[in-house]
Order: structure tokens, then sequence, then C-alpha cells
């Protein structure tokens, strides 16, 4: 059954012009990857298009015909502002009702979302209280999941050029383990949205394999055997977005109970997301409605952290927003994995990021490492990972 990926378009009046064309350009190649990608693996990938500019809108369901989704695209059009927010909750609700997670041999794959744009969040009580709500509804798909009735996080892949806000995007990767990329022109978005097929073929071709899977070195050797040289910043960020994905069978699998794991060949199937009730997208709230505790499923409650299964791990994220002393805004994300070593002992391992949210003018030719300093960085290496880029402390 298929993969769930929302494009999340922002197609406000900056984009009007080449803008457009080139987002166009680069939806249609990201189609076609998807197809060939089905034809060579069997994976196929529902794909839904979410728009946004003064309001938001589904323009097209999540589906694996491709032709409707390419005339949904073809059909878009530049207007208006950037209401970020609303493109957001209509992504959640279009999950929500329709999506669904994959299982193939033995692992999960959640749902994503390619948030693509090119300036900042706009709403009617001005920039700075739309970056809070854009960040409150990134929550829901990052550390409060749980909240918003979703059975696993989902990831956000955020592209941004123009006049984007890069502390805002780095957030948003940060916060749902996703990642960030800053182009310096938009005919750059067609590499962005290949190397987004590329990852879920790799997922596909090495599905029962989780130790390849989570080889940084067998990624950049699939991508390099495909003609796709990756600087190695690119190539975290891209690992850590399909890492953020792949939920890997824990002991409330049907596998498991069964006591066995399916092999290469087992089919693959799709559980449903049970839909809760969420703001639609011309809500102006910032509240995220949580579902009913009497709808979510037994097997989706939290863990305890003090016993994992043997060989399982267990992740947990917290994010807080803190003002330092000189006035300053920061998010403090503090992420815990927990795993049960063969031998019975109990393993936990924490790292604490701190992340300044002040705005700061981003030079053409460097990046942006969330939480760090702007390094230059040849133009070829753009892409950044959402998190796990700072150095993790020793596991205690």
């Amino acid at each position: 059954m298929p993969l769930d990926t929302i494009l999340l378009l922002d197609t406000s009046g900056s984009m009007a012009g080449r803008g457009l064309r080139e987002l166009k350009r680069a939806a249609h190649a990201f189609l076609e990857g998807v197809e060939e990608t089905a034809r060579q693996t069997g994976l196929k990938e529902n794909v839904g298009i979410v728009e946004f500019n003064t309001k938001a809108r589904i323009v097209q369901s999540l589906t694996n015909d491709y032709r409707k989704c390419l005339r949904a695209i073809d059909s878009l059009s530049c207007s208006g502002q950037t209401a970020m927010f609303d493109g957001l909750m209509a992504s959640l609700q279009e999950i929500m009702e329709n999506g669904g997670i994959l299982r193939i041999s033995g692992i999960a794959m959640t749902p994503r979302i390619i948030l693509m744009t090119d300036g900042n969040p706009s709403g009617s009580a001005g920039e700075d209280e739309a970056k809070k709500k854009v960040l409150a509804a990134a929550l829901g798909f990052g550390p409060k999941w749980q909240e918003v009735g979703l059975p696993h996080p989902v990831p956000i892949a955020c592209v941004g050029c123009g006049e984007c806000d890069v502390v805002l995007l780095q957030l948003i990767a940060k916060i749902t383990n996703g990642m960030y990329a800053i182009v310096d022109n938009v005919e750059e978005l067609s590499t962005f949205f290949k190397r987004q097929v590329l990852i879920i073929r790799f997922a596909a071709k090495f599905a029962s394999d989780l130790e390849r899977l989570r080889s940084q070195v067998a990624l950049a050797a699939f991508l390099e055997e495909l003609g796709e040289a990756v600087e190695e910043a690119e190539l975290a960020a891209l690992q850590q977005l399909l890492l953020a994905m792949l939920v890997v069978a824990m002991a409330d699998d049907d596998s498991s109970e069964h006591g066995s794991t399916p092999s290469a060949t087992t089919p693959t199937t799709r559980h449903a997301i049970e839909a809760a009730p969420t703001r639609g997208p011309q809500q102006s709230s910032t509240a995220l409605v949580p579902a009913p505790a009497s709808r979510a499923p037994a097997q989706r409650q939290p863990t305890s952290p003090a016993a994992p299964s043997p060989g399982a791990v267990l992740r947990q994220q917290e994010v807080r927003q803190v003002r330092s002393a000189d006035g300053s805004q920061a998010v403090v994300v503090r992420q815990q994995e927990v795993s049960r070593q063969p031998d019975g002992r109990v393993m936990v391992a924490e790292r604490v990021m701190v992340v300044r949210a002040r705005e700061e003018p981003t030079p053409p030719a460097s990046r942006m490492v969330a939480g760090a300093r702007q390094e230059p960085t040849p133009p070829a290496s753009r892409m950044v990972a959402g998190a796990r880029q700072e150095p993790t402390p020793p596991a205690s």
C-alpha cells in the first residue's frame, strides 16, 4: 500500500511569475520520480497537494493517480499573503482523514510533509504572532503528536528561497525531526525534490535491512550509483529525515505478537490513521485539539521508558520555549533514547539542544545550522539536518 506525502506549497503573491513556473517544474519532476519508484520497487506513494496564500486549500487529496496530481499542480496560481499556519492545519486535516502508516518488511513508515516557501508567515495579528502559531502547529507533528491523534510523529522537510525566514524553517525542522534546505534560486528546487524521491527509493530497496537503512555510508553509495554527488551536510539531512520516517517494528506490531518477523517478500500493509477533531485551515486559534482518549488504540499509548522490550528503542522528545536574561527567545529541545540490551541492562542516552529564536540576516553564500553560528560553506552544500547536528552529551 502507498506511502503518504503532502506537498505543502506557498502560492502567495511573491511566488508569481518565475517562482511559480519553477515550483511547478520541480513538482512535476517529483511526481515523475515517484511514479518511477513505483515501477522499479512496487512501492507506490500517495501524494496530496495543499497550497497556502491568504488562505489554505487542499487542492488534491492523497492519491496515487498522478495525473490528478499533475492537473492540481498546473491549476495553481499566486496571490495574497502567506498563511503558513493554515497550510499546516490543512495538511494535518488531510493526513488525519486520508493518511496512514505504511508497514513493510518489519518497519513502519510515517507520512511526511514537504513544505516550500519563499517568505515569512503572515496573519491578522502580525508577523510575530503568525510565527508563534506556526511553531505551535509544528509541535502537533512533533512532540505533541499524540495530543492531536497521530499514531507517530510526522517529519516536515522544509525548503526555502528568496526572503524566507531561515530561523523559522530551522525550528520547524528541529521540532518535527525533519530537515531544512535553503536554495539560492528557485531553479534549485528540482534538485531538492528529486532527492526527496531517492531517499524513499533507498528505503524501499533495503526495507528488510535495518543496518543498511541506518548507514549514512550506504545511503551515499546508493545516491552515487544514481549519479547524485551529495555533500556531507546534505547527506546527513536526508538521512535525518529518512530515520524520522522509519519506525522499527516494536512489541506492539502484529508480527511480534505472533512471534515472527516479516520477510523481504511480505506484502505491505497500511494502517489507517483514526480521524481526530482538528481545527480546519479557516480557524485562527493556535490550539491543537487533542483526540479523545477513547479514540486512541491501546498500542498507541506511550510505553514506560523503564522497560522497553529487548532490542527496542524508545524515543521521547520535549520542546520548551524559554526567554534568556538578555530578552532573546529560544527553544530548548530535550531528546531521550531508552534501549534494553540483550543482557537485560537498560541504556539511556539524552541530548539537550538550545536554539536561539532571534532572526539574523543570512549571507547568500552561507548556511545556518540550528543553534550554531553562521559559517561559510561552498554553494553546493545547502542542505542542513533539522536536528542532531549538535554534539551529543555522553550517555547517562
